[in-house]
C-alpha cells in the first residue's frame, strides 16, 4: 500500500516542520513567562490539574494555526476540535505534565503533531526548563535541538535488567480499566526502569537517553508527536492499546524506542492482554 504521506513534497513537509517549531517556541515563551510571574491552578472534573498556562498556550497556538493554515483542523486537550473534517490536523497538548508544572518539576513540556489523513507528518516535543526540543518530519529525520538523532539498537538477547525502560505511572494503566498487571509485568521483567508521567519519557526514547518507553491510557494529544519522531530517528513504534472509552473517547497506548526491545516489550504486553502469563 502506498503511504499517503508521499503525496506531500519535501518542501511542504519542511515548511510544516518549521511552523511547528515556531509554535513550540511560542509555547515555551508563554510557559517561562508564567513561571516567572505566576499562574492560576484549578482542578478539572476528573481531578486532574489545569492551569491558566495550559489555556493560554492552547489559545495562542490555535490562533497562530488559524492565521497561517485556515483550512487545517486543530485538536487540543483544553478546547473542542475545530474543523474536524480537514485533511490536515494539528494536535496539541499545550502543557503535557501539568501536575509537574504545578509542582515545578522540570519535565513538563509542549507536544505538537501534524497529521495528514490520520498519518503523522510532523512532531515536536519541547521541554522548556531542560532546553530540549525534539523535532522531526516525514522523510526529513529527527533532531534534538539542531543535532541529528540516529538511534542504534540493542542485542535481542540482552537481559531485561540491562535495558533502560521508561513508563508512565501505574495509575495510567488503571485509569480506564484494571490493566495494572501490565505495568507490574514490565517492571518485573525490566527492573532498570524510570517513571515519568510526561512527555520527557517520550523525548528520552526518541533521543536514546532511554532504550524504550511504554505509555498507556493516553489521549491522542499525548502521543501526537511520538510516532513520527521515533520512526524518523530510526526506532520503532507499536500500538498496544486503542480503545473507545464511553464518556472519554479514544484512548491509546504504545511502546516505542529501539526496535529489538520494542518488539520484546510489545510481545510481552500482547500476551498479557490476551490472558496469557508473562513467562
Amino acid at each position: 500500500m502506498t503511504d499517503i504521506r508521499r503525496e506531500l513534497s519535501a518542501t511542504e513537509v519542511q515548511d510544516f516542520k518549521s511552523r511547528a517549531i515556531e509554535l513550540a517556541a511560542e509555547a515555551r515563551r508563554i510557559i517561562k513567562t508564567a513561571l516567572a510571574s505566576g499562574f492560576d491552578v484549578k482542578r478539572k472534573p476528573d481531578g486532574s490539574f489545569v492551569t491558566s498556562v495550559d489555556l493560554r498556550v492552547e489559545e495562542r497556538l490555535r490562533e497562530l494555526i488559524r492565521t497561517r493554515f485556515p483550512a487545517h483542523g486543530v485538536i487540543g486537550e483544553e478546547r473542542p476540535p475545530s474543523n474536524p473534517g480537514a485533511d490536515f490536523q494539528w494536535i496539541i497538548d499545550p502543557v503535557d505534565g501539568t501536575e509537574d508544572l504545578v509542582h515545578r518539576v522540570p519535565v513538563f513540556g509542549t507536544i505538537i503533531g501534524l497529521h495528514y489523513h490520520g498519518q503523522p507528518i510532523v512532531g515536536v516535543i519541547d521541554i522548556p526548563m531542560l532546553d530540549i526540543c525534539v523535532s522531526g518530519a516525514f522523510g526529513l529525520g529527527a533532531f534534538q535541538n539542531n543535532e541529528r538523532i540516529l538511534l542504534g539498537d540493542l542485542p535481542s538477547a540482552l537481559p531485561g535488567e540491562g535495558a533502560r525502560i521508561m513508563l508512565g505511572a501505574r495509575a495510567n494503566f488503571t485509569r480506564y480499566g484494571d490493566d495494572g498487571r501490565l505495568f507490574d509485568a514490565v517492571t518485573r521483567a525490566y527492573p532498570n526502569h524510570r517513571i515519568y508521567r510526561s512527555c520527557y519519557a517520550h523525548a528520552c526514547a526518541v533521543t536514546g537517553a532511554a532504550d524504550a518507553t511504554v505509555d498507556y491510557g493516553n489521549r491522542i494529544w499525548d502521543l501526537a508527536a511520538s510516532r513520527i519522531l521515533v520512526e524518523e530517528a530510526g526506532g520503532k513504534y507499536v500500538v498496544i492499546q486503542d480503545a473507545d472509552i464511553p464518556g472519554t473517547g479514544r484512548v491509546y497506548g504504545a511502546v516505542f524506542g529501539k526496535p529489538a526491545l520494542v518488539d520484546r516489550l510489545a510481545a510481552l504486553l500482547r500476551r498479557l492482554k490476551a490472558g496469557e502469563t508473562a513467562e
